[in-house]
């Protein structure tokens, strides 16, 4: 099983990681459902900002469509990392 990721602070990008779905915080939660911004945390001006992943419960990952705010990058550069 892969090791458990810590739970974003406010000032973490929810797409730099995989989580565990065990031990998120209400702000992580808001991020992952597309109801604050991926990056910031900000609610206003959203726009489909890419994707972050969850640990499944089979051990496998769960893809989630995430939002971030106009000014924001759509994709993080290390994204390709995460999904291969």
């Amino acid at each position: 099983m892969p090791a458990k990721s810590p739970a974003p602070t406010g000032s973490e990008d929810v797409r730099a990681q995989v989580h565990d779905l065990a031990s998120l915080t209400p702000e992580t939660r808001l991020r992952l459902a597309g109801l604050a911004c991926a990056h910031c945390g900000g609610t206003e001006a959203l726009r489909p900002g890419g994707h972050t992943y969850t640990h499944g419960p089979d051990g496998g990952r769960l893809g989630l469509a995430v939002k971030v705010c106009a000014d924001r990058p759509v994709h993080l550069p290390q994204e390709r990392e995460l999904t291969s």
